[in-house]
């Protein structure tokens, strides 16, 4: 009776460590992670970084070279518009004025003399026609009383464009004087002030910058001013909402802006040798601690979708496909264009299947065709997804703690022979 037991104990023992082994033989396929595709709001934003700037500032430069003599404001400080800001010293000018007024006298009463010369001339020139119709004078005595008169004429003539020009001066004696008192063009606040009083300011000229004396800014309207990728600015359109971090407030939440400008041609980047576009966000309500200079971090809502089906942006990968929907490599796929694709596992293998993104951020994309809810995509390790090929044996971490642990149920089953 035992040795029936015994030879039955011995099939099913041999009968396990064959089915193990066979079981163990295997493929156990590429372990990737997966996850479902759920449902959830995603926003695409374009992110930059700059600097908080006014809308609205004026760099006040000289007009004139001189030597200040009064600085009467301090960075900082509130002004308004016609207030006083600098004085220039004024005798240089003031002499240069009062020469450009004596010199337009002094034209006006030579004007004036010569036409009391040209009416003496004229009355001399009646006097010798009168006596050359009587055959008292001759010929030329009547050619010089004329030509007198012609010529006193061209002088006056010549002396009134000589007043213009000297009135001209006169003008521009007065605009220089004029010049060494700067008064602020707008209310605002001294931002920057760069000179002190006794330094000796210049105007600038074609190829050398004036001096810039200090800029006054409105502060009521501040813009986040920021660079922007070539590639993301074909995103960005005036008036899309942004958020604005600015370090420098602390843990307060962003800014809220909105988009104001976007410049229409670009300026290349020499560190990275990439085109960049300058965007201004007009912040909605500025905080009252806020500087210009200022680094400010902006987030530009694109686009957004409330109810959208999102798997994780890693998990599209670009691939070429033939019309049947198989995936083409080496030479066969030479010229063919590239789609998005995610990995599903069907029967233990990676399958390619076609998808069709919409709006993404950072971790997550939108699919609007291709995948249904719940349905589970490969989306990593990233190396193995990157060489991931359809067809290729694949398993995800979930299967492989199934195995573990039904090894561990087999490996408990113990057999007794008595």
């Amino acid at each position: 009776m035992k040795k029936p037991l015994i030879a039955a104990a011995v099939i099913v023992v041999l009968a396990l460590v064959v089915w193990a082994s066979l079981k163990d033989s295997k493929p156990k396929g590429i372990e990737v992670e997966i996850e479902a595709a759920e449902r959830r709001s995603i926003s695409s934003r374009v992110k930059a970084t700059g600097e908080i700037t006014p809308e609205k500032k004026v760099e006040i430069s000289a007009k004139v070279v001189g030597e200040i003599i009064s600085l009467p404001v301090v960075e900082g400080q509130q002004v308004s518009a016609g207030q006083l800001l600098v004085e220039i010293e004024r005798d240089l000018y003031e002499g240069a004025r009062d020469q450009a007024q004596a010199a337009l006298r002094q034209a006006e009463v030579s004007i004036k003399r010569l036409k009391v010369q040209l009416a003496d001339a004229n009355r001399n020139l009646r006097r010798v026609q009168r006596l050359h119709r009587d055959e008292l004078v001759s010929k030329e005595a009547l050619e010089d009383a004329q030509l007198a008169v012609d010529t006193a004429q061209v002088e006056i003539e010549a002396q009134t464009y000589a007043i213009e020009q000297y009135r001209s001066a006169l003008k521009r004696a007065t605009d220089d004087l004029a010049r060494t008192s700067i008064r602020s063009p707008m209310d605002g606040v001294l931002i920057q002030l760069n000179v002190e009083q006794g330094e000796t300011v210049v105007p600038g000229s074609t190829n050398l910058p004036g001096s810039v004396i200090m800029t006054v800014a409105d502060m009521s309207r501040l813009l986040a001013e920021v660079e922007v990728s070539e590639v993301d600015v074909v995103n960005v359109k005036l008036d899309q909402t942004a958020e604005v971090t600015v370090d420098a407030l602390g843990g307060d939440g962003p800014l809220i802006g909105h988009v104001v400008e976007i410049a229409t041609s670009g300026r290349r980047d020499p560190a990275q040798g990439t085109i960049r576009f300058r965007v201004k966000v007009a912040l909605d309500d500025p905080d009252a601690a806020l500087r210009p200079a200022m680094t400010a971090k902006v987030d530009i809502l694109t686009a957004t979708s409330d109810d959208a089906l999102t798997i994780p942006v890693q998990a599209v990968v670009k691939r070429k496909l033939d019309e049947d929907g198989e995936e083409v490599r080496g030479s066969s796929a030479k010229g063919m264009d590239e789609t998005d694709v995610v990995y599903v596992i069907t029967d233990g293998e990676a399958r390619p299947v076609t998808v069709e993104t919409g709006v993404s951020d950072v971790l997550y994309v939108e699919i609007n065709e291709g995948l249904t809810d719940g349905q589970e995509v490969i989306i990593g390790p990233y190396r193995t997804l990157k060489n991931l090929q359809a067809d290729d044996a694949v398993r995800s971490e979930e299967s492989n703690d199934a195995d573990d642990a039904e090894r561990e149920a087999s490996g408990g089953v113990e057999v007794r022979i008595d």
